[in-house]
């Protein structure tokens, strides 16, 4: 049900944040009391704003596409690595043979700071396209992008609007 695969995804999310800093964990803002009581979560904090599945292309090499959740919080843009059992879009391994047909699994690929991406912008070739640039934690390093493909226009120029809404509007 779509109810169990947010709240496996969640609880995903938060277990990686928590994972990543010790001690201050990631806690999902929802008023539904039956939502908090299936996270398992007394109280929370982090709010997400936008959810959607999409496929990430890079620019150089000879890479397929592959299919991405993309997830803003209020304070996080995160890429997630989706896969679902049993739409035949992943070859079937002795591991994946325990994994219930319908169940989704989900590994964070990327994650950045809201006040790390610097720009968000729809290519002019394809209206399904957008690129997030984001900034390096290090200023050794350079920039680095996103490149998404939504499934429509209008699943893209809402990602583009919730990504400006959530920096506060300064892409």
């Amino acid at each position: 049900s779509n109810k169990l695969q947010t709240v496996s995804f969640l609880q995903k999310l938060q277990s990686h944040v928590t994972d990543a800093q010790p001690g201050k964990g990631a806690l999902i803002d929802n008023d539904d009391k039956t939502f908090l009581d299936a996270l398992g979560t007394p109280r929370s904090n982090e709010v997400v704003i936008h959810y959607q599945i999409l496929h990430q292309i890079w620019k150089r090499g000879d890479r397929e596409a592959s299919r991405r959740a993309f997830v803003l919080t209020d304070t996080k843009a995160y890429l997630l690595d989706e896969t679902y059992n049993g739409d035949g879009t992943n070859p079937t391994s002795e591991k994946e043979q325990m994994v219930k047909l319908g169940d989704v699994s989900l590994a964070i690929i990327d994650s950045a700071e809201l006040s790390r991406v610097t720009e968000v912008r729809a290519a002019n070739e394809d209206p399904r396209k957008i690129t997030l640039v984001i900034l390096p934690r290090s200023k050794y390093k350079r920039s680095h992008r996103w490149r998404l493909v939504c499934n429509d226009g209008e699943g893209a120029e809402r990602l583009i609007d919730h990504v400006r809404k959530a920096t506060g509007g300064n892409l």
